[in-house]
């Protein structure tokens, strides 16, 4: 499994497993007979993934993701990695939504909605973020990255991913692979049988109301 801020659920987990197929695909959809695809094309559907992955490198990173996303081992991510998953999310909530807006009578929403094997009529993508990633800093503008100085980047967690994804620099092939955790979380670090974020009842995820209605007391 892949590592998050909080401990996935099984949910999150099928929305990530959706994405991720939903954007290995498209790659190959987008890309020509020859499976060519231009950087401008590819920035164009994915800008920020575009700025720092050729096609094909992020087309591998991504079935690699998804091959180790449901072993039963924890592998560490780095931001280049949380940046593909990150905007993978994001294209795949944005249009899974939309779908749902275009259905044209009740069984069609349902079979928009449907994310193997749940049945989610919005996917809250912010929600999602701030639950389940540890911040945001391979977002940081290169502008903003240059005028922070050494002693505040370490305060501040930013490590050389980060800077490297600022600048634009392509990731090395070292940077990309995954490696198991060795911080020895294994067993606080476990997938959910059943979310605290979504029931039988639910239509969005996360599902804010079901969580405050089985826990009161928070």
């Amino acid at each position: 499994m892949l590592i998050f801020q909080n401990p996935p659920d099984v949910v999150f987990q099928a929305i990530l497993r959706g994405s991720l197929d939903f954007t290995i695909d498209n790659i190959m959809m987008l890309s020509d007979d020859d499976g060519k695809l231009t950087q401008d094309e590819f920035a164009h559907a994915y800008p920020l993934i575009g700025k720092v992955f050729a096609p094909l490198l992020a087309h591998e990173t991504l079935r690699r993701l998804r091959k180790y996303l449901d072993r039963p081992e924890i592998y560490d991510l780095n931001d280049y990695h949380y940046l593909l998953l990150f905007e993978t999310l994001k294209v795949f909530a944005e249009i899974h939504n939309d779908g749902i807006s275009d259905a044209t009578n009740k069984e069609d929403r349902k079979e928009r909605s449907f994310v193997n094997p749940f049945y989610i009529e919005h996917i809250n993508f912010d929600d999602i973020v701030g639950r389940f990633f540890f911040d945001l800093d391979f977002l940081t503008p290169a502008e903003v990255m240059l005028e922070i100085d050494g002693q505040m980047k370490e305060r501040l967690g930013f490590n050389s991913e980060t800077f490297a994804l600022s600048q634009g620099l392509l990731p090395h092939a070292e940077e990309l692979e995954l490696h198991l955790d060795d911080m020895g979380i294994r067993e606080k670090y476990k997938i959910s049988a059943k979310s605290a974020f979504f029931g039988s009842e639910s239509k969005v995820y996360p599902d804010k109301n079901y969580y405050k209605k089985k826990h009161p007391e928070e």
